[in-house]
């Protein structure tokens, strides 16, 4: 093949692709190396260190806050959150627990059932006390006497045989000696009373659920599940909102990009972008064909 034909038509876009390929190596390349700033004779040498090393604090920086005000907002990790893919096993998981007996789940919580059982008689114990000592500061011969005077003198009514029969001091002698035997009563026997009551009702409301309790206060099982959706949703955004204003992401992933080493951060990159960065390479080529091709007919 003739020389000129091929100085003319061959030589040019293939230059173009081999100058267009190395140049745009050379500028991917440029962003890491070199890694370090280079001087020659105490002056420093233009593009050193590479774009990335040397911006490595405004890129740090600016990935923090892209993250923080862009990509890690407190609407899409709360939407997250809120899908129905979380929610419903959670509010599914929660209405389980509240059917299972509450002795049952208890004794899961504390350990064992022994540990409840001791719980149960403790609590029992301090609740009897407390109702019994609450009771015997009741003053029973001054409630007896307003009381009893009150209901007897309304069931006499307007009999004048009754009246002239039980007089208001009959009734308070009467009153004054009922309430010293139920004072005396509640002394000897007042607490044990209450104990077996409160111990025999403690473990009656063991033996049942929640969902029952609830139910006898008048909510039902959709009103529950509503319930514990709303509960569930506002604590969600409310933990969010103060997670995010305790945690500060942008300097979190500030301070991560910054203690990485040149090395880890152009590896990082690397697994990102080899593609794209080869592609821009394999480009330069291309256009510098192009270019080369252009420059034939001119």
């Amino acid at each position: 093949m003739d020389w000129a034909i091929i100085s003319k038509f061959i030589l040019p876009p293939l230059v173009g692709a081999v100058i267009g390929y190395f140049t745009n190596l050379i500028a991917v390349k440029m962003l890491f190396f070199p890694h370090e700033e280079k001087r020659i004779f105490g002056r420093r040498v233009p593009f050193t260190p590479g774009a990335i090393p040397k911006g490595k604090a405004r890129l740090a920086k600016a990935a923090g806050d892209i993250v923080q005000n862009d990509l890690f907002t407190k609407e899409d990790i709360s939407s997250r959150l809120l899908t129905e893919e979380v929610e419903k096993p959670l509010i599914d998981r929660a209405m389980g627990v509240l059917s299972e007996n509450i002795k049952d789940t208890g004794s899961i919580l504390i350990g064992s059932e022994e540990k409840y059982d001791e719980l149960e008689t403790s609590f029992a114990n301090l609740l009897s006390e407390k109702i019994s000592e609450a009771i015997k500061k009741m003053d029973i011969q001054s409630i007896l006497k307003h009381e009893g005077k009150e209901m007897i003198n309304n069931q006499i009514g307007e009999s004048l045989v009754l009246s002239l029969v039980i007089s208001d001091n009959l009734i308070d002698k009467a009153m004054t000696s009922v309430g010293a035997k139920m004072e005396e009563f509640i002394d000897t026997k007042g607490r044990e009373m209450v104990h077996e009551i409160t111990s025999s009702r403690i473990h009656d409301l063991g033996e049942r659920t929640p969902l029952h309790v609830l139910e006898q206060a008048g909510y039902s099982e959709e009103v529950v599940r509503e319930k514990l959706v709303t509960a569930y949703r506002e604590s969600v955004v409310n933990a969010v909102n103060s997670a995010l204003k305790r945690i500060d992401v942008a300097s979190i992933v500030e301070n991560k990009i910054n203690s990485m080493s040149v090395e880890e951060l152009e590896n990082g990159v690397l697994q990102v972008m080899e593609t794209e960065l080869n592609m821009i390479v394999r480009l330069g080529a291309l256009i510098g064909l192009i270019i080369g091709s252009i420059n034939i007919f001119i």
